[in-house]
């Protein structure tokens, strides 16, 4: 079947291929993010980072951050006062922690903090949005 030269090279090139893909899913199981996460599929640390680190703010802003981070799916549920949406295309809050806009913005800050209070508080997401809407909204 693999005879003579042409053969010897056919099946050193089928061998280096398989090392070389088997390599490729080694090294792609194996691999880090930039970050530092873990980047393999299932690992608890392997989602992305969706808001930037809390660690790089103080005060009222970090604990806005930090809302985010551990909250995400509240404040993407919520709409932002600010008028981000018309200025930086923010479609929610959580738009605004993904960049550095959030640790500029009094009215971001105040919302994620008293939204993660009052879903601490065991308040219904509709009831949220009416509270902030009512503090908030004559910021935009």
């Amino acid at each position: 079947m693999f005879k003579g030269i042409k053969g010897i090279v056919a099946l050193t090139a089928a061998a280096i291929l398989v090392v070389a893909i088997a390599y490729g899913g080694y090294m792609s199981s194996n691999s880090q993010s930039s970050d530092g996460q873990l980047a393999a599929a299932g690992d608890a640390g392997a989602r992305l980072r969706i808001t930037l680190d809390p660690r790089n703010f103080q005060g009222n802003v970090r604990e806005a951050y930090e809302v985010a981070e551990k909250d995400p799916a509240l404040l993407a549920q919520l709409h932002c006062y600010c008028g981000c949406d018309k200025s930086d295309g923010h479609k929610n809050l959580l738009d605004c922690f993904r960049d550095t806009h959030g640790s500029t913005c009094a009215i971001c800050c105040g919302e994620a903090r008293d939204a993660e209070s009052m879903a601490s508080r065991g308040m219904a997401i509709e009831q949220i949005r009416d509270a902030l809407r009512a503090r908030y909204s004559h910021g935009s």
